[in-house]
């Protein structure tokens, strides 16, 4: 009997150390779904907070107004002029500082890689996160320069009637014949036939390349866009071409890949999406009746301010990858600079910032007492760089 009673209480003890341990995980289960959730609540909270004032973390002085400019660059930013460029992380240390000479220097970066030139001469130099890794001196004057994430520097030149494209190593040394882009240089170096470059895009990857060329056929103004694949596909084409596009009477002043596979190509009277995945397929095609006066884009969006009769603001479009428009709206000021970062556009004059979402909620508007030369985003939620001509300032948005 007692063998029996003891029995029935070790299966009782089972049974209630079950239920303990279901409880147990229970009550685990619900906290941890109690803390995620309150952390999307407040990660929401925080994205959608609308601010009106904001604090000084840290301050860099700066060296003045120059010709230059400024660039974001990963969370940090990067300040160059004719004199040399310094890179700055978000608690305003010094990542890296080069010293040279140039009269008119343009940047550009992607990824980890940083890209200098002196537009109308003939030197560029590249960086990463450690400094200066080439130093590059061209046969032509430089018009216009791109990196990709590799390093790999695409060049437009020019030398009196000609235009060229090259490339060139991170190191400096410039591709040769027998890599990939080896004929690319002489298939669109300008000439009557084919028009002249006005601008090119070079993907992330370094892998494809679209150019708007310009020339005068038969009395008419033609604009041609070309793809190039340097990849497994476009080594079956001829010159790694892959395809194109015409446009009579029309020019295109700019063409960009917005990611590996999206590009945007900018008329003066719309946009068009293509996809180029391998082959370049339209996605959408967007005409405008009035004039653009602003592009602004970034790897999930593209977008357009367009002029509007008696308003010297604008008025916004903004589009996704297919082409689809997500923002129509009245600009609410006018401004010198506009640019996507993110989920965010970020629109200043010289005093007056204001930071909009994509979906067109104002998120801060701040009129600064001193100039603004530049305004970037840090984390993506509240922190920012504000950069005029003394200071380089982290700072903190607040309510």
């Amino acid at each position: 009997m007692a063998n029996e009673t003891e029995g029935q209480t070790l299966r009782d003890y089972g049974k209630r150390k079950k239920r303990y341990r279901r409880v147990r995980r229970f009550i685990f289960g619900m906290v941890v779904l109690g803390i995620a959730a309150a952390g999307i609540i407040y990660w929401i909270r925080l994205t959608n907070m609308t601010y009106h004032n904001y604090e000084v973390v840290n301050t860099t002085q700066n060296t003045g107004e120059y010709k230059g400019g400024y660039l974001s660059y990963g969370s940090s930013v990067v300040k160059y002029n004719k004199d040399g460029a310094i890179a700055l992380n978000k608690e305003g240390d010094v990542l890296w500082n080069a010293s040279f000479e140039m009269a008119d220097p343009i940047a550009e970066s992607c990824e980890e890689y940083v890209v200098i030139a002196d537009r109308g001469n003939k030197v560029i130099h590249t960086f990463n996160k450690d400094g200066e890794v080439g130093n590059i001196t061209t046969l032509h004057n430089i018009v216009k320069v791109e990196i990709a994430k590799q390093g790999v520097v695409a060049a437009l030149m020019e030398e009196e009637d000609t235009n060229y494209i090259k490339f060139f190593k991170v190191d400096g040394s410039e591709v040769t014949s027998s890599e990939d882009t080896s004929t690319l240089a002489e298939m669109v170096k300008g000439t009557d036939e084919v028009g002249y470059p006005l601008d090119f895009s070079l993907s992330n990857d370094g892998k494809k390349m679209v150019v708007s060329f310009l020339s005068v056929t038969s009395g008419k103004l033609v604009s041609a866009v070309g793809f190039y694949n340097f990849d497994e596909v476009g080594q079956n084409k001829t010159d790694n071409f892959t395809g194109g596009q015409s446009y009579e009477d029309i020019i295109v002043p700019k063409v960009e890949f917005l990611n590996n596979d999206t590009v945007c190509i900018y008329r003066e009277n719309g946009i068009d999406w293509y996809s180029v995945r391998e082959i370049p397929n339209q996605i959408k095609e967007v005409n405008f009746d009035q004039k653009i006066k602003s592009i602004l884009s970034n790897d999930k969006y593209s977008g357009v301010v367009i002029e509007e009769d008696g308003d010297t603001t604008g008025k916004l479009m903004l589009y996704d990858l297919k082409g689809n428009k997500v923002l129509d709206k009245k600009l609410s000021m006018d401004y010198d600079k506009i640019y996507l970062a993110g989920e965010e556009i970020i629109i200043h004059d010289n005093l007056t910032c204001l930071v909009m979402k994509t979906s067109g909620k104002e998120k801060f508007r701040y009129t600064f007492d001193g100039n603004i030369s530049a305004f970037y985003p840090i984390n993506g939620m509240d922190k920012y760089y504000l950069i005029n001509g003394s200071e380089i300032s982290t700072i903190i948005l607040k309510e």
